[in-house]
């Protein structure tokens, strides 16, 4: 049954989990969620900023936007799927926490309904690591340790979660509400979500680069 070891492994120890491994996993896990829910606090917002939308529209847009990621990710999950499998996660995971943290800077500059749903569709399109990093972390663990392995995802879920929104919330519209800092002419005020669309790019730029140095194609014989 799941959750239980295998009779003949019942006094095994607890293999230790790769620190570094799990942490490349962690950080792009956070980052996915982060870059999956950062837009809320700010999209309905960015929606009327558009212009030519009626008022009673801004939430159905807002939310074609807002799930246009996920949808992206559903077409694509299965050829990430099997890329990963054809040339590795490594390079996968890598080439996706790059284009996840580029789509979600070029979302900052978003001027028009068109150009926001686009760059979410491809900023889904072009991200599998969702799926991937799971078959990473069956890779590195095996049946002492998978359960907390794998339980350590919903966590990675929810911190990313907090962070994405948190960060929004927090610097969205700075000319509006730090003007003695943002000048409402300047490259902010323009571009009134650019800041928080920056800041939250930094959590994936930074999975793909301790990735970079760090991370290990796993072997797959060695899987349980």
């Amino acid at each position: 049954m799941l959750g239980k070891r295998p009779a003949g492994n019942a006094d095994r120890p607890v293999t230790p989990l790769p620190r570094m491994q799990m942490a490349c996993a962690i950080l792009v896990l956070v980052s996915e969620a982060a870059c999956y829910s950062y837009l809320f606090p700010f999209v309905p917002f960015m929606v009327r900023s558009f212009g030519q939308i009626e008022e009673e529209d801004v939430g159905f847009y807002s939310g074609w936007i807002a799930s246009a990621f996920m949808f992206g990710q559903f077409c694509s999950a299965f050829i990430w799927g099997y890329l990963s499998d054809l040339i590795g996660v490594r390079p996968v995971i890598l080439f996706c926490c790059f284009a996840n943290g580029t789509c979600t800077l070029l979302f900052g500059f978003s001027k028009s309904l068109g150009f926001a749903l686009f760059i979410r569709l491809i900023a889904g399109l072009l991200n599998g690591n969702i799926g991937v990093v799971k078959t990473f972390i069956g890779l590195i663990s095996d049946e002492t340790n998978e359960a907390i392995a794998f339980g350590q995802m919903a966590l990675c879920w929810g911190i990313g979660s907090i962070l994405g929104p948190g960060i929004s919330g927090l610097l969205s519209e700075p000319a509006t509400h730090m003007p003695s800092i943002f000048s409402a002419t300047g490259l902010f005020g323009t571009y009134p979500y650019l800041l928080p669309c920056i800041v939250t790019s930094l959590i994936p730029f930074a999975g793909m680069t301790l990735g970079f140095k760090a991370l290990v194609e796993p072997s797959r014989s060695n899987s349980a």
